[in-house]
Formats: C-alpha cells, sequence, structure tokens
C-alpha cells in the first residue's frame, strides 16, 4: 500500500494544476500523476527536475514531498549523482542550465525548507476547503496557518524572503475572500490591502493580480446598488489590474480572465448591458484560449466559469429569462472537483431565476442542490436566505412541499 503524498498534491493545485494538466506537461499519463500522488508509484530520477522546476521547489524539497512519512525512499534512488541526474534532465526539458535548476548548489537546512512545505501545503489546503465552501473550517484554523506565514517572513532564510511573502500574501487573500463571503467588506478590503502589500515586496505580478480581485469584491460588498463611487473605483481597480497583465502564458491569461468576468459584473450594476457582454466575450475568448477548466491561482477560472458569470451578470440586470437559457448551456457538474462554492452560485441564480418567473417547485430544486453542494452557504448567504423566505411567503405545501424542511434548517422559519 503506498504512502498518500496529500502534500505533493496540494503544492500541485497551490500552483494551479490539475492532474491533468501536470501530466501534459510532464509528457506522462493521467493516472501516473494519480500514482504519484497516492505513493504507489515514485517518479524517476530523471523525472524529478522536471517535476521540481513545475512545482517551483528545489529537488531535496521534492525528496520531502515524495516521502512524507519518512521512508527509506531516497535512498532506493539509482546510484547517479544529483549533477548527473540534472544533467539529464536539462537534456530532457530544453537545455536547462545547472545552476538554474531549483535546488542547485543549495546547501540550505532541511528544517527551513520542511517548514516552508508545511506551510505551503497548509494554506493550499485552506483554499482547496474555502473552494468546497467549508467555510467554518477555514475560519476555525487560518488564524494559526496566518501565524505561521508570518513568522516564516519575519524569522525564515533571507534567501527565502520572497516565497515566504508569497504565502503571506495567499493567507490575506483567503482571509478577504472569507470576509466578503460573509458580508463584511470592510475587513475584506483590509485583508486585500494586507496582500497588495505582502505581493508588492515580494514583487509577484499575480499576488498583485490576486489583491486587485479581492478589493474589486471587497468594495462591490461594501457599496450599494446606487453606490456609484464605490462602484467606479473598484471598477477602476478591476480594468487597470488586467490591463497590466500582458503576458500570453496561462497564469497572465487566467488573472486577465477572472479580472474580466469581475469588472462584467460592474458593469451589470452599472446597468450597462453592452459593456457588461462585451467583457464576458472577452473573457470567453480567454478561456477558450486556456481550453480548460483550471484552478490557477484558485480563481477556477474557465469556459464554464464564463457561463456561470454570464448567469450571474443577466441576474443583476433583473433578467430571468436569459439567466435560465444561459445557465442551460453549462453542465454543472462538469466542473473540477471541489468548486462546490462556483455550483452553489449557479444554483443560486438559478432559483432567483424561477423565484422571478413564479416558478417555485424548480426553484426549491436549486435551492436543495444549493443546500447538497454548500450547506454552510445556504445558512449563511443572505441572497439564499431572503429568496427562502419569498418563496416561504407564498407557499404552497402541495406544490412545493420540500420547502418548508429547508426553510427550517436554513433558520428562515421556527
Amino acid at each position: 500500500m503506498g504512502i498518500q503524498r496529500t502534500a505533493f498534491a496540494a503544492r500541485r493545485e497551490a500552483l494551479g494544476f490539475t492532474q491533468e494538466t501536470f501530466a501534459r506537461q510532464l509528457k506522462v499519463e493521467l493516472s501516473t500523476v494519480g500514482r504519484w500522488e497516492r505513493g504507489t508509484l515514485t517518479p524517476q530520477p530523471w523525472r524529478r527536475p522536471r517535476i521540481a522546476k513545475l512545482l517551483q521547489v528545489s529537488l531535496s524539497e521534492l525528496d520531502v514531498l515524495l516521502n512524507p512519512a519518512g521512508t527509506e525512499l531516497v535512498t532506493r534512488r539509482s546510484s547517479a549523482t544529483r549533477r548527473e541526474v540534472i544533467a539529464d534532465a536539462a537534456l530532457i526539458t530544453g537545455g536547462i542550465p545547472v545552476d538554474h535548476v531549483p535546488g542547485a548548489g543549495t546547501e540550505e537546512p532541511l528544517r527551513h525548507r520542511m517548514d516552508h512545505t508545511r506551510v505551503s501545503a497548509q494554506v493550499a489546503d485552506l483554499h482547496r476547503k474555502y473552494q468546497a465552501a467549508r467555510y467554518a473550517d477555514v475560519a476555525q484554523r487560518l488564524p494559526s496557518v496566518s501565524e505561521a506565514a508570518d513568522a516564516l517572513v519575519a524569522n525564515g532564510p533571507a534567501r527565502r524572503r520572497r516565497e515566504a511573502l508569497g504565502l503571506q500574501c495567499s493567507v490575506a487573500i483567503l482571509t478577504a475572500k472569507l470576509a466578503t463571503k460573509r458580508g463584511d467588506g470592510e475587513t475584506g478590503l483590509a485583508a486585500a490591502e494586507l496582500a497588495r502589500v505582502a505581493a508588492e515586496k515580494a514583487e509577484d505580478t499575480f499576488g498583485l493580480a490576486a489583491a486587485a480581485y479581492q478589493r474589486t469584491c471587497a468594495l462591490l460588498r461594501t457599496s450599494g446598488m446606487k453606490d456609484s463611487e464605490q462602484i467606479k473605483d473598484a471598477e477602476e481597480i478591476a480594468v487597470s489590474a488586467a490591463t497590466a497583465l500582458r503576458g500570453q502564458d496561462p497564469q497572465n491569461v487566467t488573472w486577465r480572465g477572472a479580472l474580466t468576468l469581475i469588472s462584467s459584473i460592474i458593469a451589470a450594476r452599472r446597468v450597462d448591458d453592452v459593456e457588461a457582454s462585451e467583457r464576458l466575450d472577452h473573457a470567453d475568448e480567454l478561456a477558450q484560449w486556456l481550453g480548460v477548466d483550471g484552478n490557477i491561482g484558485w480563481t477556477a477560472f474557465g469556459p464554464s466559469n464564463v457561463l456561470i458569470h454570464r448567469t450571474s451578470v443577466a441576474v443583476t440586470l433583473h433578467d430571468p429569462r436569459r439567466a435560465l437559457a444561459t445557465a442551460e448551456q453549462l453542465d454543472i457538474t462538469a466542473l473540477p472537483t471541489g468548486l462546490n462554492g462556483r455550483q452553489a452560485q449557479f444554483h443560486l441564480d438559478s432559483a432567483w431565476a424561477h423565484t422571478q418567473l413564479a416558478e417555485d417547485p424548480e426553484a426549491v430544486i436549486h435551492l436543495l442542490e444549493t443546500e447538497r453542494v454548500a450547506p454552510e452557504l445556504v445558512r449563511t448567504n443572505p441572497n439564499a436566505r431572503s429568496l427562502i423566505a419569498d418563496l416561504l411567503a407564498r407557499e404552497r405545501r402541495l406544490q412545493v412541499p420540500a420547502l418548508r424542511g429547508l426553510a427550517l434548517r436554513a433558520g428562515v422559519a421556527v
């Protein structure tokens, strides 16, 4: 029986790779990556420099990820020296000089590397739980993980300061997400600002993009539908951040797409249907270029996410028929596993549209699906509770027998 390499999988996910995209980069079968992570197969030595490069770790760190239980895995490697392995890999990966291979020539104490690896895995795990809509679990663990990231910035080795700042930024992003999700825009804005500061110190382009995205979300949460100044500020942040990203690599494309999607929601808030549609179309072009429903930077950006935002734009514009017509184009079950929050948003938008059209049974079905994939969201989300209350006010028990139980579980009825 293999040793589950959860930290290895968490590191892959933190960098936005699915098993499929990771396998594609390494030119191996999808099942091979799965076997690596389940511990039933170990990467050959000549593959490890390429794996380390993709995971942005040293070879020693990779050994820790592959050998989490302290077994004799490292000693069972081939008799080739480390430099020979790196030299062989340089040929395979396009002639990367040895001095530029992650981990080459470093004698950094393993204790420090393990600390960074452990905190990185914890941060990735919290992001994963947030996307799975396990908000209470995230809130409980966030303070200790934040403290660990801060300690690495303050006391970690100087040569790894940028990595530690990246973790600090990622924790602040998570804090902003959680606060905004719970309706606390002010705290979300403060956390997003902390993320921006950490990203600037780390000279992290994509950390800055993530901070801009969360500042935008927090501003939208603190503004009312008619608060033009707040909406204007949010829009300027999102559009400027998207414009600053010019690369054609997956990370640049992903963050431009994510920021363009949030700016389409803002255009809809301004009741500018034309601008919202143009931005959605641009985001769709970026998603089609990407070609997959990825999760780089925990954005879940891809073709399916564009359709989810098209539905949300229709809801924001108070157009229930368009919302449902768009929703019908999406197979929500095709989303990558674990994106419960995105699935829940799709079902909430669909429930709203059916409610507007007095199609109460269909609305309740979507609310029950929301509860199934994200039970915490139904109990805490003001939009979900408002929908349940509206349906309850015109309840017809013979047509919607499940509504009363749903309202009780959500705390809307007593």
